[in-house]
């Protein structure tokens, strides 16, 4: 990666747009230099975060970036241009914040929008790549062939970041170079393992309660031999497999025979039992056919007490059967008679009201006629007089619109005015500048010995000046255009307003001449109505013709129904008439009728026939108790002559001893029932105890030797193993880097100090067994042959060994992360430290690093280096932000 050109806006200390044109310096070694503050780390900054989207150092985000120094309306963003592999790209990013919108509050406060944060990358063709920020992120970092972490430790050696790997212990150093170099696979192998081992410690430890509580529901026989075997069984805390199963399968084998036993004495019970219940079942329904034979003989007593009775209600039933009969002509006779009566009071109701109605009629007649005369009279004029009020209203509207034209034209009107009186005053004053400007303009063409076309001297020792401003004669002209364009402007809004006004004073006109036609009475000043006034009369009218209208058919409905009412009441009193003479008829007919019916039914006198219809109602009743009472007759004796059949030959018995017997038989049979049910679940639960306990102990054996092969590797991969040094697997990968990593930075160390001392990783041999070691840094000086701890080191030293390691770092991590093409590298501070001397074996190791890398950038106030380096780019600090400019010797 090559820097070409970078573009900061309003980003940290830089208010403006900034950019910095890198192709000034082809190859080897420029410094950054300007006072503290001014915005020299900001330039490494720019460029990570544009790639990145981090600081160099990461302690700043995006976010934090906006410069304090930058107007409002200027964008925040980063635009950095590089190359890689002779291919170039454009990363343009910028972040989120807050700035002023263009459009302002409905108070006139600046309105704030959120600009949100974007990235797009420009590639080699020209195209714009296309996906999410997400998506572009990942593809820069497939271009670069480096992640944030690994660039910023090998292309951009951030201020304070060269101390952390010298002085770091050997905890810290796993964690960067676990970044670094990836080697987190190597902790998740150690964690797996660890994991591994603790899961099968755990299933062995629930293996173990398993068993336990297995052999602890085993329930030997009492007093056996087997009984005391498994109480010493349990006593052991792990006892062997083998004793535990053979000895559990004696007891199940010996629990097993006296199930068995058991059961068959249960089977001998059941079948007595069985047996007996036969005899007694069968003797007690023998018993229970005389017990029935005795209950249906008092019931026969009982039907036969009953008889007398009986035979009074089936002469009641009968009667009230015959009288029934003549009732129905009966009824038939009295509702005819009480319909005839009704029916002649109802005749003489119809005629009262037709006399009465008649009267009423004739003066409905006379007030209909009087309502018909005055309505024919008084609805033409209130017509007239609405169509005239209708045809009014409409001009009301007609005015509202040439008003509101009205004016609007009066406001275009003084806005034409003011804007011809202003074009005017700017002609003239540009016209009266113009002409007092005249000599000024001549004596810009005069020239020394040509003739002044004023005064005709050749010579000119005091020329009239032209002011700065002065407007020029097509600035007259122009100003001249405006003011006649502006009068013919006026002129056409005039013509328009003038008829507008002329419009609107001739409607107002005829309204008045309308209202005037309607209310005579007004005299001239109060000619003029209101549009609310002229609606509300029209109402009024509109409401007086409606309630005339209505009143007239209301009476002429009225009368309508009267007479429709006389009418009908009329034809009804002729069909009532009719139906009065049908009724006599009928009632003679029926009379006739009921006297043939007590004839028929054997009724002597009418008196005979009155003491029957008493036993009328209830009849259904008493029909209903004489078929239950024939019904039982028959179903007793019915039943009595079957159990007498089956009784035949046969006699009672009593059962007593053999129940008494059966009783026992019971207990008996439930006590080995229970005696059973108990050998039968114990040996259930030992037979599921010693198939468990069979797959457990089979279980244990492979879990057994699986734990300890996997806790074994687990100690050794994790640095657990008893009286050794803390070392795990990670650590062990991570000192083959760390070696590489010292090899490197020794080539330029020893150049740096003379060869007085070099950096060395210290041996396995002599690491602590305490904590975690394994990449611990020692300084072994070469003069005296002795080793001493890096913290020890001065200021100076310590610079010299930490930028050497960074840059053996470099090399280190630029070669593990595959074919990636580094051709700059970004060294910030630290040189302060130094004294002339190592200060010039530091710059010499860092020109010949440029000549391999090509382009190697420091950052640094430090005087004496301004001038050991020609290529310089200062950044100065202002009021107004930072500035940056390449100074090139």
């Amino acid at each position: 990666m090559r820097p070409v050109k970078l573009t900061m806006s309003a980003f940290g200390s830089y208010a403006g747009v900034e950019e910095i044109d890198f192709t000034k310096v082809r190859q080897g070694l420029f410094l950054i230099t300007g006072d503290t503050g001014a915005g020299k780390t900001t330039i490494f900054d720019a460029v990570t975060y544009a790639l990145y989207d981090k600081t160099s150092g990461g302690r700043r985000d995006g976010n934090m970036m906006r410069s304090q120094y930058a107007p409002e309306d200027v964008d925040t963003y980063v635009e950095y241009t590089f190359s890689y592999k002779e291919k170039e790209y454009t990363v343009r990013r910028n972040p989120e914040y807050l700035r002023i919108g263009k459009r302002r509050s409905s108070d006139g406060s600046p309105r704030y929008v959120k600009e949100t944060a974007k990235v797009s990358l420009l590639m080699p063709d020209g195209k714009e790549y296309q996906g999410k920020k997400k998506d572009i992120n990942q593809k820069i970092e497939e271009i670069m062939g480096l992640d944030v972490n690994q660039f910023t430790q090998i292309a951009m050696i951030a201020q304070g970041d060269f101390l952390k790997l010298l002085h770091a212990e050997s905890r810290e150093r796993k964690r960067i170079f676990s970044r670094i170099f990836q080697t987190k696979l190597y902790w998740q192998v150690q964690e797996g393992l660890k994991e591994q081992a603790k899961q099968l410690y755990i299933s062995l430890e629930d293996n173990t309660k398993d068993c336990r509580r297995e052999m602890e529901r085993v329930e030997p026989l009492p007093d056996s031999e087997e009984k005391a075997m498994w109480d010493r069984l349990l006593a052991l805390e792990m006892p062997a497999g083998t004793d535990v199963l053979l000895t559990l399968k004696e007891i199940c084998r010996q629990g097993k025979t006296l199930e068995m036993a058991a059961r068959q004495q249960e089977a001998e019970i059941q079948r007595k039992v069985d047996e007996l219940n036969i005899l007694i079942r069968n003797q007690e329904e023998v018993n229970h056919l005389f017990i029935l034979k005795a209950q249906t003989e008092d019931k026969l007593a009982e039907l036969e007490v009953q008889k007398i009775d009986m035979e009074e209600l089936r002469r009641q039933v009968e009667e009230g059967a015959r009288a029934e009969k003549v009732s129905i002509e009966e009824e038939q006779y009295k509702r005819t008679s009480a319909e005839l009566d009704n029916l002649k009071q109802t005749v003489a109701e119809t005629k009262g009201w037709l006399v009465g109605q008649k009267e009423k009629t004739v003066a409905e007649k006379a007030e209909v006629k009087q309502k018909e005369e005055e309505l024919l009279q008084k609805e033409p004029v209130l017509q007239q007089q609405i169509v005239t009020l209708k045809g009014i209203l409409p001009k009301y509207a007609r005015i509202r619109r040439l008003e509101n034209s009205y004016n609007e034209q009066m406001k275009k009107m003084e806005l034409i005015l003011e804007e011809c009186r202003r074009a005017s005053v700017d002609y003239e004053e540009k016209y009266q500048r113009f002409f007092e400007e005249q000599a000024g303009i001549l004596a810009e063409k005069l020239k020394q010995g040509e003739p002044c076309p004023v005064c005709g001297s050749t010579v000119h020792p005091q020329k009239a000046e032209v002011l700065d401003g002065a407007p020029g004669q097509k600035e007259v002209e122009q100003a001249k255009v405006k003011r006649d364009k502006k009068e013919k402007e006026r002129s056409d809004i005039q013509e328009q307003f003038q008829e507008c006004k002329s419009n609107l004073q001739s409607e107002k006109g005829s309204l008045k001449e309308a209202i005037g036609e309607i209310w005579n009475d007004l005299d001239a000043s109060e000619v003029w109505m209101e549009e609310e006034q002229v609606k509300g009369k029209l109402q009024k009218l509109e409401l007086e013709l409606r309630q005339k209208k209505e009143d007239f058919q209301k009476r002429e409905k009225h009368l309508q129904r009267l007479v429709g009412e006389f009418k009908h009441k009329s034809g009804l009193l002729e069909s009532q008439e009719k139906q009065l003479q049908e009724l006599n008829i009928k009632q003679e007919e029926q009379e006739k009728d009921f006297q043939a019916g007590l004839k028929e039914q054997k009724f002597s006198t009418y008196a005979s026939y009155v003491r029957a219809k008493e036993w009328i109602n209830g009849r259904g009743e008493r029909k209903r108790r004489l078929s239950e009472y024939d019904a039982r007759c028959l179903e007793v004796k019915t039943r009595h002559e079957m159990l007498c059949q089956q009784s035949a030959g046969k006699e009672p018995a009593e059962l007593t001893e053999e129940k008494e017997k059966l009783e026992a038989l019971t207990a008996s049979q439930k006590n080995q029932r229970e005696k059973w049910i108990s050998l039968y679940s114990k040996n259930q639960r030992n037979e599921e105890a010693r198939m468990k306990l069979k797959k457990y102990f089979g279980d244990k054996e492979s879990l057994t030797a699986e734990y300890e092969m996997v806790n074994n590797l687990s100690c050794t991969a994790n640095g657990n193993l008893s009286g050794s040094v803390k070392l795990d697997f990670e650590t062990y990968v991570q000192r083959k880097y760390f070696k590489q990593i010292i090899q490197a930075a020794n080539r330029r160390l020893s150049k740096m100090t003379s060869n007085e001392f070099i950096l060395q990783c210290r041996e396995i041999k002599d690491l602590s067994s305490q904590g975690q070691a394994g990449l611990d840094l020692d300084v072994y000086h070469l003069v005296n042959d002795s080793v001493r701890d890096v913290k020890t080191l001065s200021g100076g030293e310590s610079f010299m060994a930490s930028l050497s390691m960074a840059l053996g770092l470099a090399d280190i991590v630029q070669n593990t992360a595959g074919a990636i093409s580094l051709e700059t590298m970004f060294v910030d501070e630290g040189f302060g430290s130094l004294d002339d001397v190592a200060r010039d074996r530091a710059i010499q190791i860092l020109q010949k690093l440029a000549g391999e890398k090509g382009l190697v950038g420091i950052i640094s106030h430090v005087n004496e280096l301004k001038s050991q380096i020609e290529w310089q780019l200062v950044v100065k600090k202002t009021e107004r932000g930072s500035h940056a400019h390449w100074v090139l010797e």
